[in-house]
């Protein structure tokens, strides 16, 4: 699958949203890529809402009343769901019906949620995704997100390099229309990840781009800038 980068791009910069947008897809189209397909993105957090009884996932199970949860899901990881508990320091890798068990067992509710969505460009051995990300339910816009994947490598270090390259060429991009491209750390230190790189380790960075992003609205909101 690769490894991932992630970037994304906020209001607080004061570069308009559409600007921000045409210049970070003419540069990736002027790459020399081919937009492939759709491409979305969601994390959830979960809250659970039956207390007592015995938890189904032993793996989030603690002494506290009531667990908290994320859920992501990637279009271009169709067949994975991804719940990620930051008490247990653990991300389970389950299949997309994972989703209906846990509807029937009416345990945990969505209170809120990150929604991406945009394309999936094709460049030799990388892919870029390029995505608006709003806030859901209420839909709010809240920036620009940039996922970036060199295919051939699972070990992080290696690809580091070659990532960083092509983030410097989009950074010159939003940067041409006063905006700034942020990278989210990997964040892999505080769960028990895998040593290679892997559906778990994206899953902590958009749990990670989600908080990012609504605290780049409410500074947005208070007339406040990211740095």
């Amino acid at each position: 699958m690769g490894v991932h980068l992630l970037l994304y791009w906020t209001a607080a910069d004061g570069a308009g949203r559409r600007e921000a947008f045409d210049a970070l897809s003419d540069a990736i189209l002027c790459l020399g890529s081919t937009a492939t397909s759709r491409w979305t993105a969601q994390a959830a957090a979960l809250r659970r809402v039956q207390a007592g009884g015995t938890d189904d996932l032993p793996s989030v199970r603690t002494a506290a009343s009531e667990v908290s949860l994320h859920r992501v899901s990637l279009s271009d990881e169709p067949e994975q769901l991804l719940l990620l508990s930051r008490a247990a320091k653990q991300v389970l890798q389950a299949g997309a019906d994972m989703q209906a068990f846990l509807d029937r067992l009416a345990l945990y509710k969505a209170r809120g949620s990150l929604q991406l969505e945009g394309s999936l460009h094709s460049l030799g051995d990388f892919s870029i995704s390029l995505a608006r990300a709003v806030q859901a339910p209420q839909q709010d816009f809240l920036g620009l997100a940039l996922d970036l994947c060199y295919q051939p490598l699972d070990d992080a270090a290696l690809a580091a390099p070659l990532l960083q390259d092509l983030a410097a060429v989009l950074q010159e991009a939003a940067q041409a229309v006063g905006g700034t491209l942020r990278q989210v750390a990997d964040g892999g230190s505080g769960f028990q990840l895998p040593a290679t790189f892997g559906p778990r380790h994206r899953a902590v960075q958009y749990v990670l781009l989600m908080s990012l992003l609504q605290a780049g609205k409410e500074l947005v909101g208070k007339g406040l800038s990211v740095h």
